[in-house]
This record gives structure tokens, C-alpha cells and sequence, in this order.
């Protein structure tokens, strides 16, 4: 009987310690490209303070998806913010979205279909 409540107490313990070091981990975002262009994409954590960059101009090619890792906030969600632009600069489209409350796991589709805001 005292052996199964040490196993019980070391499996606790692991438990305990394996949650802790996958939130120090953050959360776990899928970045979606689900149009037939290829972006570039930029990404901010904004969880972090200041915001911080977490992806800096990378290429999603069309139909692609990317995972990232943003901070958790104190009730546990993420926030990201992004800007993406058609990689043709002959038919250069841009978007941008802001995510709040996003989960480990969570998707986030991104995409380019707007006039882009002139210089």
C-alpha cells in the first residue's frame, strides 16, 4: 500500500512538472495560407510588452500552414496580430487582422486581398 501511494505521488509530481514546462513552452498557432498566392507574412505577440516579432517577413506559399509560438496571457489565451502582402508586386493585394483570445491548437487563416495602403 505505501508503494502505491509513492507511485501515485511520483506520477503527481511528473504531472505537475511536465504542465509546467509546456507552458513555459507557450502556445502552440497554425498559421493558414488558404489562397492560391503565396504571402509574406509578419506576426506579433502581442501577450509580450512591448509586442514582440515572432515572424518577420517569412513566405507561406499558397495553401501552406506554419506553426508559431506565442506567449499565454494570465487566463491562458494568446494574442497575435499579423500583416501579410502578396509576394507578386504586380498584383500586390495586403491584409492584416488582429487575434485575440486564440488556444494552443488554434488556426489562424491569413490572406491578402486588399489594396494596399499607399507610402
Amino acid at each position: 500500500m505505501r508503494e502505491i501511494k509513492r507511485l501515485g505521488l511520483a506520477c503527481l509530481l511528473l504531472f505537475v512538472a511536465g504542465t509546467a514546462a509546456l507552458a513555459d513552452d507557450g502556445l502552440s498557432i497554425t498559421l493558414n495560407n488558404n489562397t492560391t498566392g503565396n504571402l509574406r507574412v509578419t506576426v506579433y505577440d502581442m501577450n509580450v510588452q512591448p509586442a514582440q516579432k515572432v515572424l518577420s517577413g517569412e513566405v507561406i506559399n499558397g495553401f501552406a500552414s506554419i506553426r508559431i509560438s506565442i506567449a499565454a496571457d494570465d487566463s491562458g489565451h494568446g494574442h497575435l496580430s499579423w500583416r501579410a502582402t502578396t509576394v507578386d508586386r504586380d498584383m500586390r493585394r495586403c491584409g492584416h487582422h488582429d487575434k485575440p483570445k486564440l488556444s494552443d491548437g488554434d488556426t489562424v487563416h491569413v490572406y491578402a486581398n486588399s489594396e494596399c495602403a499607399a507610402h
